[in-house]
């Protein structure tokens, strides 16, 4: 992509040997300010072809961006327009008192790289990128310029957003040399929760941050809102996936793997998916550096972020501890609803809860009237609600790690040198 214009320097500061100079040919879009007579001239390279432009600053708009389409090759530039400009095209209480009359010189001022450009422009108009490691993400690719060549579009404001919320814990997922590339957001589709009757609402609880890497997918749990990480976090490597198919109406994105279960995320913006799935389907079955190799355990630890086992009970990296699907059986089982509040779902254990007031009133009653089929419809009922729910708070532990603060607290207290109580403070109970 090309730059514009670059902040002009006092041409008296500027060496005198560059009268009428030869400019260099800038690569990688930088942009090149010169003087021309009285009139300033903006130099701009093709990062495609190498083609050079040289448009006169009064053509671009102050304190803007205009956009040019190389006639060579059809590459889209952005030229950035400079403030503090004068009508006269030298910079304001910066006119050269030492040019000889008649003399028709060519300042050359120094360039900025197109990278740093793209780099300041998106800071511009996201100032929430400020808080990134930047070095860990390509922000050309995770935030593309749309048709009019900016960047504020719905697809880089949703991608801002996004990343706002999940940067901290992802960027300590990322290996040395990892990058992130694309980002989207979708819900977590299981059938079974549907059956159960209360799917609705635990698709509160199923939604994600989808992070693709230069080697793997990252799937970060997150509230409804999108707003921070709460409970599970997986990862996908490149070598164990199948094929990526778009839904219909590009609203759901499938990631089959080549074994085990695929997993389906629903409700994804169409205009997020697109560049997203295109991007996975040309890393699909590539051989990919670093520690993401074919066949790594899916579930991450939320307190250090290694691959582990299914059914561990503290993690055998960081040694913290995890709340166990037994638990909150058992909790379920006593009192619908206690179950989801020690996984850290308070909003869906207070519906439960109220709805199974009515059902124990409603046993309570039949079970007064003293009749034998009516005591054993009440215990029937009593069943198959506490039970249903147990068996389904019990597959929701199921679904991925959840970092148990109890146990926490607990090993910070026996070991307050551990390095790793400090990463902790990350995940969020409830949403």
């Amino acid at each position: 992509m090309a730059a514009g214009a670059v902040e002009a320097k006092a041409p008296s500061a500027l060496s005198g040997n560059l009268w009428r100079g030869q400019l260099p040919r800038k690569q990688c879009g930088d942009g090149v300010q010169v003087y021309a007579g009285k009139e300033r001239i903006v130099q701009i390279v093709c990062p495609s072809c190498n083609e050079t432009y040289r448009v006169p600053t009064n053509r671009i708009p102050l304190g803007k961006k205009g956009t040019a389409t190389c006639k060579k090759c059809g590459h889209r530039m952005i030229i950035h327009g400079e403030e503090g400009i004068r009508e006269n095209g030298w910079p304001a209480a910066e006119v050269p008192s030492s040019i000889p009359s008649g003399a028709d010189p060519e300042i050359q001022i120094p360039s900025v790289p197109a990278d740093g450009f793209v780099e300041s422009a998106l800071v511009r108009e996201f100032p929430e990128l400020n808080e990134l490691a930047r070095e860990k993400y390509e922000l050309g690719s995770v935030f593309p310029e749309d048709k009019k060549g900016g960047f504020k579009g719905r697809r880089n404001r949703e991608a801002a957003k996004i990343l706002k919320s999940i940067h901290v814990p992802l960027e300590k997922m990322l290996e040395d040399g990892e990058t992130v590339r694309k980002i989207c957001w979708g819900t977590a589709y299981y059938p079974v929760e549907v059956f159960f009757g209360n799917g609705l609402l635990t698709m509160l609880y199923n939604r994600y941050a989808i992070a693709a890497t230069d080697r793997r997918l990252v799937f970060i749990n997150v509230n409804y809102r999108l707003r921070e990480p709460t409970h599970y976090f997986f990862q996908l490597p490149f070598q164990d996936i199948k094929k990526v198919k778009r839904g219909l109406f590009g609203g759901s994105l499938t990631f089959y793997r080549l074994k085990g279960k695929r997993r389906h995320f629903t409700g994804i913006k169409s205009w997020l998916s697109r560049g997203f799935a295109q991007y996975v389907s040309e890393k699909v079955g590539s051989e990919i550096p670093g520690k993401s190799k074919r066949g790594q355990p899916e579930e991450l630890c939320p307190s250090c972020f290694v691959p582990l086992e299914k059914g561990l009970v503290r993690c055998t990296h960081c040694w913290a501890g995890f709340k166990r699907p037994q638990k909150a059986l058992v909790r379920s089982l006593l009192l619908p609803g206690l179950g989801d509040f020690y996984l850290g779902h308070r909003f869906l254990g207070i519906l439960e809860m109220t709805g199974s007031a009515f059902v124990w009133f409603a046993a309570v009653v039949l079970l007064l009237t003293g009749t034998p089929g009516n005591m054993v419809l009440s215990g029937a009922l009593l069943l198959w609600v506490n039970g249903s729910d147990g068996l389904f708070t019990y597959y929701m532990a199921k679904k991925g790690y959840m970092l148990d603060h109890k146990k926490e607290n607990a090993r910070a207290t026996e070991d307050p040198k551990n390095p790793f109580e400090t990463q902790t403070g990350i995940v969020v109970e409830g949403a």
